[in-house]
């Protein structure tokens, strides 16, 4: 083995102060992270507060609306449950409109025939569709 010489044992020692150091720091954030145990009386009280703070009841109580509206559209919508939140709004959106269009069509006078008429052509349905979408 070789001497150790002045400077090395001082770098030896200066390694082995800021592992330590290191050390000390390292078990001080573990500590720190450790959950803040209070009185359970304390708890209780902050739990009460928030509670009881309007903001964060109204904000409960948009969020349960909300729940229930999306869970109303579900039901409604063709394969809503089956598709994630987006998708059942896209789908929602796409027969909304389509039921818009039925409308319009179902409402023009000339596809209804008049007494002793008769219906309208497919391709007048075709064409009107057509137009109506166009016109958007």
């Amino acid at each position: 083995m070789g001497l150790i010489t002045g400077s090395s044992l001082t770098m030896a020692m200066r390694c082995s102060t800021m592992m330590v150091s290191l050390l000390g720091m390292e078990e001080g954030l573990q500590a720190s992270k450790r959950p803040c145990l209070g009185t359970s009386g304390q708890q209780k009280v902050r739990k009460q507060m928030q509670t009881k703070d309007p903001q964060i009841v109204a904000a409960k109580k948009r969020r349960e609306r909300i729940s229930e509206r999306l869970k109303a559209l579900q039901e409604l919508i063709p394969n809503g449950s089956k598709v994630d939140l987006v998708t059942m709004l896209e789908n929602a959106i796409s027969y909304v409109k389509f039921l818009q269009l039925q409308v319009k069509v179902l409402a023009m006078d000339e596809f209804w025939p008049v007494q002793g008429g008769k219906a309208p052509e497919v391709t007048q349905v075709k064409e009107a569709i057509d137009a109506i979408l166009s016109s958007h």
